[in-house]
């Protein structure tokens, strides 16, 4: 029955119990309902609107994808490294099988064994390492990524060394730097497990902890003309990090960089090389004993040595530093900006003394050169 406010008709019975027809009314007083249909008696009933009693829907709980790749590529094999030029070198290696490989990762050092460094990623069998350093020998590994991420083990190492670039070994107490300074000065050559490496300031090589394992060291610096790498002789192999704070207790201010016997001499430009016996210094020495130096800015000059065990306040672009135990030596003269990482000698005798890192228009700073060279473990390459 279609009319308005009649939701439905069944069958049922009446208030007698005899059957009828029962009409769903959405609503009392529902005007227009008959008696009966065709005889039939017809009972209205109230049901109200009648909704479709679905169950709600149950929430969606997150679909619980299957378990996360977590199985690495194969190890790839060792990369086959062929040297080029005095600053490349080329990788090959043949590609894993893997279907869901995403990309190969190079990594690099100076130490045959490592630790390495992150150098750069390759999508192809190939990678040319270019900007090296000269005579530098560098040990190769790389891995294998996957599309989810993992990564396998390192490969076997690949070692090659650059060619010469056919330059004369620089001297000592000339301009040098990382590509990113100004310029500092080459200290002197120094030794270690047979090999040879020019020692300067954290603040010459380094960067003021800034730089990198491996970044080249120049000669001259880029303030003199120095270009990376043209001007590479070595690169940046240890430093002591400098404690950027007025309460620290820094040592040395001091980097070395791996050269070879054919990118740095060991002789000043005035002739004279440093003997290979450091001379502590004693209370005796104050005011009597007189040193030198070679450096980039004010070449060779010569002072007293005025103080020792001094404890100073360093600034620098990235702050202050405290060094204890440092050496004072005047006059203002003695240095100026750019020497820094010179080794001051005794003027008779040659004998180290300290490394030059700091100074003022009266005084300059130098760490002792027997700290300096026991932190790195090397001995000065001398007379």
């Amino acid at each position: 029955m279609a009319q308005e406010g009649v939701v439905g008709t069944a069958v049922g019975l009446d208030e007698k119990g005899e059957n009828a027809v029962l009409l769903l009314l959405e609503r009392p007083g529902v005007p227009g309902i008959p008696t009966d249909l065709e005889g039939v008696p017809v009972r209205p009933v109230v049901t109200g609107t009648i909704y479709a009693l679905v169950k709600p829907q149950a929430p969606t709980k997150p679909t619980k994808p299957g378990g996360k790749d977590r199985t690495p590529p194969a190890v790839p094999s060792a990369p086959t490294a062929a040297t080029i030029s005095s600053r490349q070198i080329s990788l090959t290696w043949s590609l894993n099988g893997e279907t869901d490989l995403s990309h190969y990762r190079v990594y690099r050092s100076i130490t045959s064994g490592g630790p390495y460094t992150r150098l750069a990623e390759a999508t192809a069998s190939s990678y040319s390492d270019t900007m090296l350093a000269p005579l530098i020998a560098y040990s190769y590994v790389i891995t294998a990524v996957d599309t989810s991420g993992n990564e396998s083990g390192q490969s076997p190492e690949s070692s090659a060394t650059t060619l010469t670039n056919g330059r004369s070994p620089s001297p000592i107490g000339v301009s040098t730097g990382h590509p990113n300074i100004t310029a500092g000065t080459i200290g002197c050559r120094v030794t270690k497990n047979g090999k040879v490496y020019a020692l300067s300031n954290n603040h010459v090589y380094a960067d003021e902890n800034r730089g990198t394992i491996g970044d080249n060291a120049l000669q001259p610096g880029p303030i003199d003309g120095g270009v990376n790498p043209d001007s590479a002789i070595g690169v940046l192999a240890d430093f002591a990090p400098i404690t950027f704070s007025r309460r620290a207790s820094n040592v040395i201010d001091a980097a070395i960089a791996l050269c070879s016997v054919d990118t740095l001499g060991k002789t000043t430009p005035a002739g004279w090389t440093p003997s290979a016996s450091p001379r502590p210094l004693t209370s005796d020495d104050l005011g009597v004993l007189w040193v030198k130096k070679y450096g980039r800015t004010t070449h060779e000059t010569n002072g007293q040595v005025y103080a020792i065990n001094a404890t100073v306040n360093v600034s620098y672009s990235r702050g202050t530093a405290r060094f204890v135990n440092q050496i004072v030596v005047t006059p203002g003269g003695f240095s100026d900006g750019g020497d820094s990482g010179s080794l001051i000698v005794t003027q008779s005798g040659n004998n180290p003394v300290g490394l030059l890192f700091a100074g003022s228009s009266s005084y300059t700073i130098a760490n002792p050169i027997d700290a300096v060279l026991g932190h790195f473990g090397v001995t000065i390459d001398g007379q």
